[in-house]
């Protein structure tokens, strides 16, 4: 009996292993977020303080306020949530919540500006996360030629391309871009429902 429940012990442990450490971490992000940061630790003054913030400050109001907010540790891919939540924390949801829209148009799920659980499930189920990541690094490179400063801050664009993935030729894969339907003018697609009422509106 006892040797039953030892195994079974190791089981669960080995389990819980095994998820954690496909699960997105966000110490390892934020050693690459203050590198690019530099002083101050990318903490905007104007919204939280005129104050000189610490390291451990930084990393309470990036983890709380970003990582957990846009269920970071939810992602199986390092790789896709960095590249999602690093973006929010310099550009912001954007308006109308462009930058998640733009998330939702890669993963293929309706584009409501919320990100969900739901949704990150989508984006677990990809095998190949440079779908997801590559396409969304482009969009990011997109969205920041498009501002009116953007001459002015080269840093974007590079902060931008360090989150790609690339080949053993170094040339980036799933190299393409998806603009969100409220970019390109795109209607939503009518639903079995709107069909219905439209055409029992017509019935005398």
């Amino acid at each position: 009996m006892k040797q039953l429940q030892r195994m079974f012990l190791t089981t669960l442990v080995v389990s819980l292993m095994s998820v954690s450490s496909q699960a997105a971490s966000f110490e390892k992000y934020f050693t690459k977020l203050i590198r690019f940061e530099g002083k101050g630790y990318g903490i905007n003054q104007a919204i939280w303080g005129k104050k000189n913030f610490t390291k451990a400050e930084a990393f309470k109001i990036h983890r709380q306020y970003y990582w957990n907010k846009y269920y970071g540790n939810l992602f199986a891919s390092q790789e896709v949530a960095e590249a999602l939540i690093d973006h929010i924390i310099t550009a912001g949801e954007g308006r109308n919540n462009v930058n998640i829209r733009a998330f939702e148009a890669i993963i293929g799920v309706t584009q409501d500006g919320k990100l969900s659980k739901e949704d990150v499930q989508v984006a677990n189920s990809f095998i190949q996360c440079e779908y997801i990541v590559n396409p969304y690094i482009n969009y990011r490179l997109h969205y920041y030629g498009s501002r009116k400063n953007s001459g002015k801050y080269p840093g974007w664009m590079t902060r931008a391309r360090a989150f790609s993935i690339l080949g053993e030729d170094s040339i980036m894969l799933a190299d393409y871009l998806i603009l969100p339907d409220i970019l390109v003018g795109k209607e939503p697609e009518e639903t079995p429902e709107s069909v219905a009422d439209e055409m029992a509106s017509q019935v005398d």
